[in-house]
């Protein structure tokens, strides 16, 4: 299963909007998403936001649901890509989402004309703020930051993959060493490492790398066993040692 990773970054209350159905505290509208990625972006973003908002005790109350679909029309496949989304809804907040799709661990990267879809499961949100009065019209895009290609080319700056980076060398870590243990000492040994929660003091950003790699690992072993489990470890270590050799660390 592809890796991805969510962080809401900034939310700002500014200003209220009027109705858009032309009833004071009433709105439903649904608007394009615009990509506001640099000249050059191997990515592009389209979609829609869906807005509605109501007043709630005294209150205004912005719900909105984005289906986004962020297509590679590049030539090279990607290894790593960090978008950010913007949506500021009717009441004026602003909700700023950084997405990271790491395919490191995965069989294949993002290949030229295949995409990463957003679904609105993924992209909601609801947001409740006291009731102003000057209207600010509701708008949603997206910028690509920063994309690695199975080449070791990249686009953007590295700085924008710092969180992910580091969250790839636990992981690279934690699976080094649940491979030794059971090449070592045998299943068991894999099993006590397996369900050892990550020590930060040894591996940075250690409860995104709990919940986005490990966990899963431990599913694997309830629902299918040991067996499956160490297979599933020596998979993901074979995909992320096979682009390795090109990308770097």
């Amino acid at each position: 299963m592809r890796v991805r990773h969510i962080v809401v970054l900034i939310l700002l209350a500014v200003n209220r909007t009027a109705g858009a159905t032309g009833e004071e505290n009433e709105l439903v509208v649904t608007i394009p998403v615009i990509d506001a990625s640099a000249a050059g972006s191997p990515v592009k973003s389209t979609g829609t936001v869906r807005f509605s908002e109501d007043a709630e005790k005294g209150r205004v109350v912005c719900s909105f649901e984005c289906e986004i679909q962020s297509s590679n029309i590049s030539q090279k496949p990607i290894v790593l890509l960090v978008i950010r989304q913007e949506v500021r809804c009717p009441s004026g907040r602003i909700v700023r989402r950084l997405i990271e799709y790491e395919h490191l661990f995965e069989p294949e990267p993002l290949d030229p004309g295949k995409a990463e879809v957003e679904p609105a499961q993924h992209c909601q949100g609801r947001r409740a703020e006291p009731a102003l009065s000057r209207a600010d019209a509701p708008s949603a895009e997206t910028t690509t930051l920063y994309a690695e290609f199975r080449d070791g080319t990249t686009f953007g700056d590295k700085k924008y993959a710092l969180h992910v980076r580091q969250m790839r060398k636990g992981a690279l870590k934690i699976l080094r060493k649940l491979e030794e243990a059971y090449a070592t000492h045998g299943e068991r040994r894999f099993l006590e490492e397996l369900f050892r929660p990550p020590d930060p003091r040894e591996i940075r950003e250690a409860s995104a790398v709990n919940d986005l790699f490990i966990q899963p690992l431990r599913r694997v072993q309830e629902e299918h066993g040991t067996a499956e489990a160490i297979r599933a470890v020596q998979q993901k270590l074979s995909h992320a040692e096979e682009k390795l050799a090109v990308v770097g660390k």
